[in-house]
């Protein structure tokens, strides 16, 4: 199984370099700050206020860089960016919504400008790790029929392709912060049945250096707006 880290896959496909770039979920601000790294003038848009903090802290002396925003009601102009990005992130907007936050994008794109997004797999095998806590097969299946249902006159298909990474977690506490920070409200699941995550995750995960490690696939569409 070749490994792919997704940083990689999406500059491969896109160019990034000199453009206007906006990163929808952004969560911790991990890919505004790589995109920055790679030449690109980047922007995230995220409503979680934990996740908000987190990008804040990490990169105090860029706070115009995170903009408190759902997805779906995204505050920029039309024809703003060159690229938006929804990286493992639609499927975490409510699914009544998914469609009107592909519609944002579209608006926020200049003509020719590139939609990029990649969505986990339906269910892969960090998921039967995290039952019964995070269970997302119906949001991540939505996720993908509102991206089988783009507005033709809005964007043009270009590809879709699937690739193989790893998540990686220093340690099951590690993995517990990330979803709590994702969500909030899965605190209370996961302190209830925390013995028996705690036992998938080791029973699960594979051992590397830096931790234990989830192989899961990744769906990746891209599309132009016209």
């Amino acid at each position: 199984m070749a490994l792919r880290r997704g940083t990689d896959v999406l500059v491969e496909t896109v160019d990034v370099a000199g453009q206007d770039v906006l990163d929808v979920g952004c969560g911790d601000g991990t890919l505004v700050r790589w995109l920055h790294s790679q030449g690109a003038r980047a922007l995230g848009a995220d409503c979680g206020a934990e996740m908000l903090r987190r990008a804040l802290e990490a990169d105090p002396a860029h706070s115009d860089r995170y903009v408190d925003a759902p997805g779906q009601a995204l505050p920029f102009d039309d024809n703003s960016f060159d690229v938006v990005v929804f990286s493992n992130s639609l499927h975490h907007i409510p699914t009544e919504d998914m469609a009107q936050a592909l519609e944002e994008a579209g608006r926020v794109l200049r003509p020719g400008g590139t939609l990029y997004v990649a969505e986990p797999e339906i269910e892969g095998p960090e998921d039967s790790m995290g039952y019964p806590v995070i269970d997302e097969t119906a949001v991540r299946t939505a996720a993908q029929q509102r991206l089988d249902e783009l507005d033709q006159a809005r964007f043009e298909s270009l590809r879709r392709f699937t690739y193989t990474s790893e998540a990686v977690y220093e340690s099951f506490d590690r993995w517990c912060d990330r979803v709590v920070g994702i969500d909030p409200e899965r605190a209370a699941a996961l302190e209830q049945h925390r013995e028996d995550l705690n036992e998938r995750f080791h029973r699960l995960g594979e051992r590397r250096p830096e931790g234990w490690a989830f192989a899961h696939n990744s769906l990746v569409s891209v599309t132009t707006a016209r």
